[in-house]
């Protein structure tokens, strides 16, 4: 069931939240009701909460683990916007529900689960208690530890129980622990001893891990054709084992690149945010932004509702 508007539907949950709050719908446009959906979310991010950042400790674990983080509260009442982002993490929710939220559907979310790469803004929602141990891996990192696709995760919620019981169930026991601090080194424990590399994986990691840090203005098959390598071979491989194809992961990091600018150099001209990230003119950077993101840029400065904006750091 979708509402009718005169420029595009919206999903029933956003006219549930429309006659909550007293807007009239039927004179609403969707981009009207869009943005009111967004200025609710800013007025409810007032939590500031604290996450703690743990380095990779192990050397074996580093080219696929990025971090380790830990985040705790209680009475808390959290909306935050979460960004579309180049790494995927596992979520070890050991409080109360985790909700998602999407123009389409709301998730509660298992308590062990994986969150995917995503190339669409969503919400995140949770109340109450709050004590979730997540590890963040590289875009090919969870690979060697579930070898399974990763095309299955993209934009989704998956528990991670049905795509690898074996890693769950030791997961489980490594949380069983009283301090987040041997939480987290039983957590890397598992990881070691789950992890299984081939060598002709690691061939292939270094081949994506080459492409994702390579200059933007290098095209995949200029990339390709200097490792003599078939495109359509590459693109299969990249999006077995990321989930996505090189092109789209290329466009949600940079896009990653301008949310940073933008949030950090609040003086920056979207001028030059363009030209520093290599889009052709200002209207297509604007575009592009607001594709990933659900708004314009500026728009986005001052929504300050995603996690970035609403966290402080610490970093073990």
């Amino acid at each position: 069931m979708y509402l009718k508007a005169e420029s595009e539907p919206l999903n029933c949950d956003l006219t549930d939240w429309c006659y909550k709050n007293w807007v009239a719908t039927s004179r609403k446009t969707a981009s009207e009701t869009l943005i009111m959906m967004h200025r609710k979310f800013r007025l409810e991010v007032t939590n500031i909460l604290n996450i703690t950042r743990y380095a990779i400790k192990n050397e074996c674990l580093i080219p696929w683990v990025k971090f380790f983080w830990h985040i705790e509260a209680a009475n808390a009442d959290i909306h935050y916007k979460l960004l579309p982002t180049d790494c995927i993490d596992v979520i070890l929710n050991l409080a109360d529900d985790v909700v998602y939220e999407t123009e389409c559907n709301k998730i509660i979310a298992p308590p062990f689960h994986i969150n995917g790469l995503r190339s669409k803004c969503s919400f995140i929602h949770q109340e109450n208690n709050i004590r979730i141990f997540g590890i963040t891996f590289y875009p090919h990192g969870l690979y060697p530890f579930v070898l399974k696709s990763l095309k299955e995760v993209q934009n989704k919620v998956v528990d991670l129980n049905g795509f690898s019981y074996s890693l769950t169930q030791k997961l489980k026991n490594a949380v069983n622990n009283d301090t987040a601090e041997k939480i987290i080194a039983e957590i890397e424990n598992t990881l070691i001893d789950e992890l299984s590399i081939k060598q002709d994986f690691v061939d292939k990691a270094q081949l994506i891990s080459d492409f994702i840090t390579i200059n933007d203005d290098i095209s995949v098959k200029s990339f390709c054709d200097e490792r003599s390598i078939n495109i359509k071979t590459f693109e299969r491989l990249f999006l077995y084992y990321t989930g996505y194809t090189p092109k789209i992961l290329r466009r949600i990091k940079r896009f990653q690149n301008t949310c940073n600018q933008l949030v950090h150099q609040h003086m920056a001209s979207l001028t030059d945010i363009t030209y520093d990230n290599n889009f052709t003119d200002q209207s297509y950077f604007i575009k592009e932004f607001t594709h990933f993101s659900g708004t314009a840029p500026r728009t986005f400065q001052t929504e300050k509702a995603t996690v970035k904006e609403n966290v402080k750091y610490k970093y073990l």
